[in-house]
């Protein structure tokens, strides 16, 4: 899965050794997200209200369809979608993205990578979790 994420952003990006460096990028990224702790995190990106009196992640009602790749992508494509309507989210990511181009050999980088992540948000925002999923065929 890591390979054709690498590769939907490559076509994209188009840049010299690109697969090199993204996959390595998503690599670390994974390594980094395996790491947090899923109720600071959700605290700290505002999707939840306190640590105090806040639903916790663990505590999420766990589908019966558990195992089934659709049923799962859609889920999380759900969520996604829905964290990127979150202002606090938006300037995580196009932080991470100033970040990216400090490695990337892109010219313009933050301003040709911030066009590309705004029109992809955009596009994410007027789809759903299974519509979605059913774009990067996993459903």
């Amino acid at each position: 899965m890591l390979d054709e994420l690498t590769d939907i952003l490559c076509n994209v990006i188009q840049i010299p050794f690109c697969k090199t460096v993204i996959g390595s990028i998503i690599k670390e990224s994974l390594a980094d997200v395996e790491s947090l702790n899923p109720n600071t995190t959700c605290a700290n990106i505002g999707a939840c209200s306190n640590l105090d009196n806040q639903e916790t992640v663990s505590s999420y009602e766990v589908s019966s369809s558990v195992g089934d790749t659709c049923s799962e992508c859609t889920m999380i494509a759900g969520e996604l979608i829905t964290l990127l309507e979150n202002q606090q989210v938006d300037a995580l990511l196009k932080e991470a993205i100033s970040e990216i181009c400090t490695v990337l050999p892109i010219s313009d980088c933050e301003t040709t990578l911030d066009g590309y992540f705004d029109e992809l948000v955009a596009l994410l925002k007027n789809l759903d979790g299974k519509t979605l999923c059913s774009l990067i065929g996993l459903c």
